[in-house]
C-alpha cells in the first residue's frame, strides 16, 4: 500500500529525495574537499621552513666545558617520550649531535688570510647511512690525548674544493681555549643531498666581519664520538643537541592548537639541562590565525548555503501537502485521525529519504577523496542526520496541519492571509531583533572568540538575509496596490489583475521568496569578499613586484641592467638597491637608527612615487619618502649611510608603502638615485633589476644577472667564483606568479574554492527556490486562468498575467538578496579578518561590477524558469477540468 502511494506521487516525493540527497551532499563534500585543502596548506607552510624553525632541537644548557662530552645518542628517545602529546607521534627522523664550532680556521687553499673560514667539527648520529665514503676511510679516533694523534674526520666533496683539502690534510681549529687539530682521513658524498640530515649543515658563504672584506666559507666536518669528545677536550668547548624531525605529512589543521600548546609546553618545560629552540610554534600561530578567520568566511557561506537547501525542503514538503489536502480531506471525512494521516505521510518519506540522504552522504565522502585527502568536519553527522530528520518530519508535520481543518471548496487562500495575524507579526519582530543582535555581536568579538565558531553568529547573514526579505515583502504590498490602481485605469486588464495578485499575495510568500533572498545574498556575498581579497592580492603584487619581473642577487655590477635591456623582450631594465639596517642621523636626534633604504631612478623606473621624488634633479640634499614611523622619529631630514657613503636628505612625502618594498617593511627610506651626488669611482651596487617587457627568455636573463654577480664579485675580492661559490643566485620573480602564490598560500587555496562554490550553489538554489515558488501558487493560478479563459483569455495572456505577478516579488526579493550580501562584508568585516587573505595589505570592501551582471542574469532566467515551470504545471493541471468542482488535479 505505501509502495503504491509512493508511485503515484513519485515526482513530489523524487523532489524531497534529491533536495535530500543535496543537503547530505553538501553537508559532507564541501566540508572534506576545505578540511583536505587546508591539510595541503598547513605540510605547504611546515614543509618551507628551514630546519632551525621547524626541527625542534633540544640544546644542552653547558655547551662549553674543559671536560670531554658523555656521549648521550641514548636519550633520544627517552626525550621523545617525555614530550607532550601530540609531539611523540608527529616526529619522524631524529639526531644526537656534538659539535665543537664553527670557529675560524686555518685549512688549506685559503685565500682570504684577513677573513679566514669558518669550520666546525660535528658527531651526528646516523652518518654512516647518509653518507656515501669516495675517498680514504671513515673517521676513527684514538679518543686520548696521550696517544699523541689528532682526531679523524671526513669532509664532503664540495666542502673539499670549496676549501682546498684533500685527503691527508689538516685543519686547525681555533677555538676558545685553545688550538684543535683534525686530519682529514676520508672524502665523502650524500646518499641523498636534499635529506633532512644535512639542513642545517650545508656549505655556505657567510659576510666577513670587516666591510673591506667580501665573503667567507662556512663548512662543516663529520668525525666520530671519539673524535668529538677529543677536539672538545682541547677546545675547551663543545655544543650537544638533540633534534628531532617534525613530520609534515602528518600534520592536519584541526591538530594546530594543540600541537601550538604542546610546544610552548615543551619550551616552559624542556628535559633538564635542555633549552628548546624552534619556530614551528611562531608559523602554526600564525596559520592557526589565517585558519579562523578561513573558517568564518567558509562557515558563513556554507550556512547560507545549507539554509538555503532546508528552505527548499520546506517548500519541497509544503508543495506535496498541497497537492494532496484534499486526499487527507477525505481521508478525515472517513474517520481517520490527524496521526494517523501524519504517520502515512512519514512511512512514505522513510522510503525515499533515507536512500536518499545515504547516496548524497557516500558521494560527499568519495567526491572529494578523488581530489585530496580530506577528512571530515566534526559537525558533518549532525549536520546530515539533522537535513534527514528534517525530510522525515516536515512532510508529516505540514500533513497534520493540512488535515486539522480539512477543506473541500478550494477557496483562496491568499485573501485569507491578507492580513496577518499579531503572532505572526511578534514572530517576524522577534526575527528581525535576533538578526540586529547578532550582526552586534558578531562586530564587537567576532565569529570565533577562541570557543569555536558560535553556531549562533555564523546564522547572522542568514537572519539578516531573512529579515531583509521580511520587510521588504511587508513593504511590497503598497506600492504594488497604488500601481493597481493606475493600470486600473489603462486599458487591457492584465497588468490590474497581475499587479493586483502580486500585492494580495505578497505577505503569503514570504517563506518561499526568503528563501530565494537567502540563496542571492549568500552569493553576493562571497563575489564581493571574492572581489575585495582579489583586489587586495593585486595590490599586494603590485607593491612587491612593481614591474613585470624583478631579479634578485646579492650584488650585481653597474652595467647589468644594461646588459638585461639588450635581452630580446625586454623593454625596459631598470637597477634598484635594497639596502637593510641603513644607519640614520637625524638632524634633531644624536640617535642613530637603522632601517631599510631603497634608492632608484624615480624619474625613469615607472613606479608610483611622488612628483618631488620623479622631479629632482642633483642636489646636495635629497628628497625622499618616509614611512610614518621613520618621519615621526627623524623629522624634517637627515643623513643616511649607503654603501659606506653618507647622502643627506629632506622628507619629502609621507606614504604607509612604497613600490618595490613590498607590504612587510614598516620602516623605510626611500631616495631617488638620479638625485643623488653619486660619484663615478663609487658607484651604488644594484641587488634588484626590475624588468619590463614580455617574450624575454627567463634563463637568458638568469645567466645575465649571474655574469654580473660573477663580474662584481672578481671587482671586490679579486677572485673568480664559478655559479656555486655565489652567495645568492640570481632569482626571478613575476608578478604573475607572485600573484598566483597569493592565492595558493596555506590556507588560501581553501577560499578559491569557497568562493567558486558559494557562487555557483547560489545561482543553481535561487533558480530552485523560484520554481518551488511558482509551483506552490500553481492550482490557485490555474483556477484563475480557467475563469479568464471562460471571458477570452488566451495563452499569450496568460503568460503575461503570470509575468505581472511574479516579477515584482522576484524583482523585490532578488534586489533585498543583492543588497544584504552586498552590505554583509562591510557589516560584519571586523568578523571575517579579511587582512589575513591580503599579504598585509588593509582589506576594502568592493564590489565587481560582474556580480550587478550576474544578478540581472540570475532574475532573467528566474523569470524564464518561472514560465516553463508554470507552463508545465497548468497541462498537467488541465485547466479546462479545475473548474469542477474546485478539483486539483496533482
Amino acid at each position: 500500500m505505501i509502495m503504491h502511494r509512493v508511485r503515484a506521487f513519485a515526482g513530489q516525493l523524487g523532489l524531497l529525495a534529491a533536495l535530500v540527497g543535496l543537503a547530505a551532499f553538501l553537508s559532507a563534500g564541501p566540508g572534506r574537499l576545505a578540511n583536505g585543502t587546508t591539510d595541503e596548506g598547513l605540510r605547504a607552510d611546515i614543509g618551507e621552513l628551514v630546519s632551525s624553525s621547524r626541527d625542534l632541537t633540544f640544546t644542552l644548557a653547558r655547551d662549553f666545558g674543559s671536560v670531554a662530552p658523555d656521549d648521550r645518542a641514548s636519550q633520544l628517545d627517552e626525550i621523545r617520550s617525555q614530550l607532550p602529546a601530540p609531539l611523540p607521534g608527529l616526529l619522524t627522523e631524529s639526531w644526537f649531535i656534538t659539535e665543537i664550532g664553527p670557529v675560524s680556521a686555518t685549512v688549506g687553499g685559503e685565500y682570504l688570510r684577513d677573513c679566514p673560514s669558518l669550520v666546525g667539527l660535528r658527531r651526528q648520529t646516523g652518518s654512516d647511512q647518509a653518507t656515501r665514503i669516495v675517498e680514504g676511510r671513515a673517521p676513527r679516533s684514538t679518543g686520548s690525548l696521550a696517544a699523541g694523534s689528532p682526531s679523524e674526520a671526513m669532509i664532503g666533496t664540495d666542502e673539499a674544493k670549496a676549501l682546498g683539502l684533500t685527503v691527508g690534510d689538516s685543519v686547525t681549529l681555533h677555538a676558545r681555549v685553545d688550538d684543535a687539530t683534525v686530519r682529514i682521513v676520508g672524502r665523502y658524498e650524500p646518499v641523498d643531498p636534499a635529506a633532512p640530515f644535512w639542513a642545517d649543515m650545508k656549505l655556505a658563504r657567510v659576510a666577513c666581519p670587516s666591510i673591506l672584506e667580501d665573503t667567507r666559507y662556512r663548512a662543516t666536518l663529520l668525525t666520530d664520538p671519539a673524535g668529538a669528545a677529543l677536539t672538545a677536550s682541547v677546545a675547551g668547548e663543545f655544543k650537544q643537541r638533540w633534534r628531532y624531525r617534525l613530520d609534515d605529512q602528518l600534520l592536519t589543521a584541526d591538530q594546530v592548537t594543540a600541537l601550538t600548546t604542546a610546544v610552548a609546553e615543551a619550551r616552559r618545560r624542556p628535559p633538564a639541562e635542555t633549552a628548546l629552540q624552534s619556530g614551528v610554534d611562531t608559523t602554526l600561530a600564525d596559520f592557526d590565525k589565517r585558519l579562523r578567520a578561513v573558517q568564518a568566511v567558509l562557515a558563513v557561506v556554507r550556512t547560507g548555503i545549507l539554509a538555503t537547501v532546508a528552505g527548499l525542503i520546506l517548500l519541497a514538503a509544503r508543495l506535496a501537502a498541497d497537492r494532496r489536502r484534499n486526499e487527507y480531506a477525505l481521508i478525515r471525512a472517513r474517520g481517520g485521525s490527524v496521526a494517523a494521516i501524519a504517520g502515512r505521510a512519514a512511512a512514505e518519506a522513510v522510503l525515499v529519504v533515507l536512500p536518499a540522504a545515504a547516496i548524497g552522504w557516500l558521494a560527499g565522502v568519495l567526491v572529494p577523496s578523488l581530489l585530496t585527502s580530506g577528512r571530515p568536519d566534526p559537525w558533518e553527522p549532525l549536520l546530515v542526520g539533522g537535513f534527514t530528520l528534517l525530510a522525515l518530519l516536515s512532510p508529516a508535520a505540514l500533513a497534520a496541519a493540512a488535515a486539522r481543518r480539512p477543506d473541500f471548496t478550494g477557496h483562496r487562500q491568499d485573501l485569507a492571509g491578507s492580513k496577518p495575524s499579531p503572532r505572526r507579526i511578534t514572530g517576524e519582530l522577534f526575527l528581525i531583533a535576533l538578526a540586529a543582535g547578532g550582526a552586534y555581536l558578531v562586530r564587537s568579538r567576532g565569529i570565533d572568540a577562541g570557543a569555536g565558531v558560535d553556531p549562533y553568529l555564523i546564522a547572522v547573514p542568514v537572519l539578516l538575509a531573512v529579515a531583509a526579505s521580511l520587510i521588504a515583502l511587508r513593504l511590497v504590498p503598497f506600492p504594488l496596490r497604488a500601481a493597481g490602481r493606475l493600470t486600473a485605469r489603462a486599458r487591457g486588464a492584465i497588468p490590474f489583475l497581475g499587479l493586483a495578485g502580486a500585492g494580495r499575495g505578497a505577505p503569503m510568500r514570504s517563506w518561499p521568496l526568503s528563501v530565494l533572498v537567502v540563496a542571492i545574498a549568500t552569493g553576493i556575498f562571497a563575489g564581493t569578499v571574492a572581489t575585495t581579497v582579489g583586489h587586495g592580492r593585486d595590490r599586494a603584487a603590485d607593491l612587491a613586484v612593481p614591474a613585470d619581473a624583478v631579479v634578485t642577487g646579492f650584488s650585481f655590477a653597474v652595467d647589468t641592467p644594461a646588459r638585461i635591456a639588450e635581452i630580446d623582450g625586454v623593454s625596459r631594465a631598470t637597477p634598484l638597491l635594497l639596502a637593510s639596517a641603513a644607519e640614520v642621523r637625524s638632524d634633531s636626534s644624536p640617535l642613530i637608527s637603522q632601517i631599510q633604504a631603497m634608492v632608484v631612478d624615480a624619474a625613469t623606473s615607472g613606479l608610483d612615487l611622488p612628483a618631488e621624488l620623479t622631479e629632482a634633479g642633483p642636489s646636495e640634499i635629497v628628497p625622499a619618502v618616509a614611512s610614518p614611523k621613520v618621519a615621526e622619529r627623524i623629522g624634517a631630514g637627515g643623513k643616511i649611510d649607503i654603501q659606506g657613503r653618507r647622502y643627506a636628505f629632506r622628507v619629502a612625502a609621507v606614504r604607509d608603502t612604497v613600490p618595490g618594498l613590498g607590504t612587510g617593511i614598516r620602516e623605510f627610506l626611500v631616495l631617488p638615485s638620479q638625485a643623488m651626488l653619486i660619484p663615478d669611482f663609487q658607484p651604488l651596487v644594484p641587488n634588484r633589476v626590475l624588468i619590463d617587457g614580455e617574450g624575454w627568455s627567463a634563463a637568458t636573463v638568469r645567466r645575465a644577472a649571474d655574469d654580473g654577480q660573477r663580474a662584481q664579485t672578481l671587482k671586490s675580492t679579486g677572485k673568480a667564483v664559478e655559479d656555486f661559490e655565489l652567495n645568492m643566485p640570481a632569482t626571478i620573480t613575476t608578478r604573475a606568479a607572485y600573484r598566483e602564490s597569493l592565492d595558493e598560500r596555506g590556507v588560501d587555496g581553501v577560499l578559491s574554492f569557497t568562493f567558486a562554490a558559494g557562487l555557483a550553489a547560489a545561482a543553481a538554489l535561487a533558480l530552485l527556490a523560484v520554481a518551488l515558488t511558482v509551483l506552490a501558487g500553481a492550482p490557485a493560478r490555474g483556477r484563475t486562468l480557467s475563469r479568464l479563459r471562460t471571458l477570452g483569455l488566451s495563452t499569450g495572456q496568460g503568460r503575461g498575467l503570470l509575468v505581472f505577478e511574479l516579477v515584482p516579488l522576484l524583482g523585490v526579493a532578488v534586489l533585498a538578496g543583492a543588497l544584504t550580501g552586498a552590505a554583509l562584508p562591510a557589516l560584519i568585516a571586523p568578523a571575517l579578518g579579511l587582512d589575513d587573505f591580503t599579504a598585509g595589505v588593509p582589506a576594502e570592501i568592493s564590489a565587481d561590477p560582474y556580480l550587478a551582471a550576474g544578478v540581472l542574469a540570475v532574475t532573467v532566467l528566474a523569470v524564464i524558469a518561472a514560465l516553463v515551470v508554470e507552463d508545465v504545471a497548468n497541462r498537467r493541471l488541465r485547466l479546462g477540468t479545475v473548474l469542477r468542482l474546485g478539483e486539483e488535479q496533482s
